[in-house]
């Protein structure tokens, strides 16, 4: 794979992933969008240490063979059974409407195929396959829908617009199953009690921090809907889709490179661990120099438009570009958390960061829900990333204090 295609990709899946709300902004009600969008984000939170598993634990499993190995149908089954007996309890004492428990379900059963394919294929060295199933595909369906839905004057109430943005991501995921050669409804029926114990043990690591990184990207969304305006939602994921789409192309850098550090860091090959990380550090900062500027621009236009139903304040929009330029800066580092055992410090950081976030809501009365809600990010993510990059610099000035350490030579002495 040539990494100048993977970056030409990323940035497709970058500029795409902003229509939607566009769409949903201009063309559909406000508030049907909001909510939901917002079962959606929840569906995402849910998924979250699902998601952070699959893109670490399960990718180590496929990348390494003497790692314990955990089919993926299994971890579909066993995730699936327990979502559904937490909600047959909530529907039972009413605390959940059956429409919302079922749109709600569908959409996680979407996102976990999603997440798993994603990682079959890139440890399948189909990086750019990836971009184009996961990332690219969905919004474009989910555009096209809610472009389609407009042009035909179709009202679309809260539950069509989460059942359209699940369907969007289901098609590309399980088209991903058939181009790979999968089994769809394979292994469904093996599931033995050394299955179950297998998988617990290799994803207890990962579901508190999975559970912590959903809530950070996540939360915004779901913030606005209880602080009583989701109909500010899409206006909301305009700007930040805008300022954060480096960080699809930045998570494309990271799961591209990480096949590569795992392998370097379980021989204890530091230069070319070192060499994974800077070099993923240069296109981090290259593309935040070319995209940053055309992103204030694309905000700059939008708000020339004058379009009733997306009016875009700087209050919003500085926060969020400080805390893209934020991700870059820490994004080479996070990349090397899995691969130096490091996991637990996305709790510590992640905790911190949530910690923070909440506390800055508490501003909503005197800033607004929009401007709070934009600064809590920022201040999330700088807790985040501090902590995160702080952690693997200490373990690289460690590695490189070794007498015996190959990377001595061919990086220099640590600063």
């Amino acid at each position: 794979m040539r990494l100048s295609w993977l970056l030409f990709v990323r940035l497709i899946a970058g500029g795409i992933g902003f229509f939607p709300p566009l769409a949903a902004a201009v063309a559909l009600d406000p508030r049907q969008y909001g909510l939901g969008a917002s079962v959606f984000a929840m569906g995402l939170l849910v998924v979250g240490p699902l998601a952070q598993y699959a893109s670490q634990g399960y990718m180590r499993a496929l990348l390494l063979p003497e790692r314990p190995q955990v089919a993926a149908s299994h971890i579909v089954l066993v995730f699936m059974a327990l979502l559904v007996s937490v909600l047959a309890i909530l529907l039972l004492i009413g605390a959940v409407a059956p429409i919302s428990a079922a749109l709600f379900l569908f959409v996680v059963f979407a996102l976990t195929i999603c997440r798993l394919e994603e990682v079959r294929q890139v440890a399948a060295e189909r990086q750019i396959l990836s971009v184009l199933f996961f990332y690219i595909l969905p919004p474009f369906l989910v555009t096209l829908a809610f472009t389609a839905a407009a042009l035909l004057h179709l009202p679309l109430p809260w539950p069509a617009i989460t059942a359209i943005m699940g369907t969007c991501y289901l098609l590309p995921a399980l088209a991903s199953v058939l181009v790979r050669g999968g089994r769809i409804a394979s292994g469904l029926a093996t599931v033995r009690p050394h299955h179950l114990r297998t998988l617990w043990v290799e994803s207890r690591t990962f579901l508190v921090s999975g559970m912590v990184s959903a809530a950070t990207e996540n939360l915004p969304t779901l913030a606005l809907t209880w602080l009583g305006v989701p109909q500010r939602v899409a206006t909301f994921e305009v700007v930040r889709k805008l300022s954060s789409a480096i960080s699809v192309f930045l998570h494309g850098l990271a799961i591209a490179f990480a096949p590569r550090l795992i392998k370097a860091v379980a021989a204890d090959d530091m230069p070319q661990v070192i060499g994974v990380i800077r070099q993923n550090a240069k296109l981090s900062a290259l593309f935040a120099l070319v995209y940053i500027p055309l992103a204030v621009v694309g905000i700059v236009v939008l708000g020339m438009l004058h379009w009733k139903t997306l009016s875009i304040p700087a209050g919003i929009a500085t926060p969020l570009f400080a805390s893209a330029i934020v991700t870059c800066i820490a994004a080479p580092f996070g990349m090397a958390v899995a691969a130096f055992h490091r996991e637990h410090w996305w709790i510590v950081g992640g905790g911190i960061g949530l910690a923070a976030f909440c506390a800055t809501l508490l501003l909503a009365p005197v800033l607004g829900p929009m401007q709070t809600v934009a600064m809590a990010v920022l201040i999330q993510n700088i807790a985040l990333s501090a902590t995160i990059t702080s952690v693997i610099v200490r373990a690289i000035r460690a590695r490189l204090r070794r007498p015996s350490s190959p990377g001595i030579a061919a990086i220099g002495p640590a600063t």
